[in-house]
């Protein structure tokens, strides 16, 4: 059970549902993580489910088709061993943080990479061929377009660790979009609703108004959730903390305002949708998904992971241990 000042800030007219295959998206993410050497062994699985990237993917994605929702949570899990990679392990570092990106670059612009490379990105390489079979190019372009900002400001956040100083309120709200990874994992889910947008409508201000809020609700709230592990990890790029230093706040205080920005910014989103023209079947499909993933991120973070009860950190320059897996953010 959530702590009292973890609980949902605000209730929202959204519906938490399950994917009716939730335990076979469980097994296939568990399998793929095997066979890419994510996983090894039944501790290290038995970790993954506690963690719970399919379990997310499942309430994130309750009406895909089986096929595409397997391929999702095998993408939410990839997602969450990259996040712990840099928050915990050895991919923290400058050095190590471009190699990563140099190489989900490459693999994004359809390099195939060496026979040596990490289990990490030999199994995004096996993702992004899954993903390339359903996708446009025009989609392929925005998802490696998305993918790349995510990489840079994950680069900046790892930055602002080292220097040991929040961003400022202004930065942040930017920032967090990006390295949370919403904002590639959102191109996903139209693949998982046969809802391809084109450009004229994801570009418009009232779709993009959609997910921006989208995105602040479920990143703001995660922040609440993750704000222990996060210090553990040396992590400054959290609502909590930006709100500490720049309005000199103690933590208790930092807490309750950020559940007061939550609920300005879930009024926002409700707005947004309203305000969203009537538009194609595919618009339609990927509104009322978004809503599916607004509820659904905050029921996992309630009830579907341990991610962030059990304590753990690591100094960022050793070795990750043997596959913790985690969420994104």
């Amino acid at each position: 059970m959530a702590s009292a000042h973890l609980v949902p800030p605000a209730p929202l007219p959204f519906t938490a549902r399950r994917h009716p295959h939730a335990r076979r998206m469980a097994e296939a993410a568990r399998q793929w993580a095997e066979r890419f050497a994510l996983i090894r062994g039944e501790e290290q699985a038995r970790a993954l489910a506690r963690g719970g990237p399919a379990a997310l993917a499942a309430v994130m994605l309750p009406d895909a088709a089986a096929p595409r929702a397997e391929l999702a949570a095998c993408w939410m899990t990839w997602t969450f061993f990259l996040d712990d990679q840099y928050e915990e392990g050895s991919g923290g570092t400058d050095r190590a943080w471009s190699a990563t990106t140099g190489a989900v670059r490459s693999v994004l612009a359809g390099g195939d990479p060496p026979p040596a490379s990490p289990p990490l990105i030999l199994a995004l390489a096996d993702l992004v061929t899954r993903l390339r079979a359903l996708a446009s190019p025009h989609w392929q372009h925005r998802f490696a377009g998305h993918m790349s900002d995510a990489l840079a400001a994950v680069r900046r956040e790892i930055e602002l660790r080292n220097a040991g100083v929040p961003p400022t309120l202004e930065e942040y709200r930017v920032l967090r979009r990006d390295t949370s990874g919403f904002v590639p994992t959102l191109d996903i889910l139209e693949l998982c609703h046969h809802a391809e947008l084109p450009p004229d409508v994801y570009d418009s201000p009232a779709y993009q108004e959609v997910l921006a809020a989208a995105i602040d609700v479920n990143t703001w709230t995660n922040d609440l959730y993750s704000l222990d592990k996060e210090v553990a990890c040396g992590m400054v790029t959290n609502l909590v903390l930006v709100l500490e230093h720049e309005r000199g706040l103690g933590r208790d205080a930092a807490r309750r305002a950020v559940r007061a920005l939550i609920e300005e910014r879930s009024a926002d989103l409700l707005r947004a949708l309203r305000r969203l023209p009537p538009g194609t079947a595919a618009v339609n499909r990927c509104a009322t998904a978004l809503t599916s993933v607004v509820a659904g991120w905050l029921h996992w973070h309630a009830t579907g992971t341990d991610r962030y009860t059990v304590a753990h950190s690591q100094d960022p320059g050793r070795p990750p241990a043997p596959a913790r897996p985690g969420a994104s953010g």
